[in-house]
């Protein structure tokens, strides 16, 4: 499958955690338009039908089925700019 960093599942219990988002709130990454590498990742109430959910120590994130290929194998990671802003990365494993 894929791995998930303990910095991205930090990110992703403390982003999801929030009140107005919800219990069964995670992060949902998806395909994006019709390139094949481009993948959007965000805030989801809950999964949509056909997502595979993964749940790693209180983070739970919600794949497509067109994200599936793109990120197996792979490392899901939060990056932080020198701006303080946190955005996420899918690389190859180190």
């Amino acid at each position: 499958m894929f791995r998930i960093t303990p910095r991205a599942q930090a990110v992703a219990r403390r982003v999801t955690a929030h009140p107005r988002v919800g219990q069964s709130s995670g992060l949902r990454i998806a395909g994006q338009g019709p390139g094949k590498e481009a993948l959007g990742v965000g805030t989801a109430p809950g999964p949509e039908p056909g997502d595979e959910v993964i749940e790693r120590d209180g983070a739970r994130i919600f794949l497509d089925r067109r994200a599936l290929p793109r990120i197996r194998g792979r490392v899901l990671d939060a990056v932080t700019e020198r701006t303080g802003r946190v955005h996420f990365v899918v690389r190859a494993p180190r």
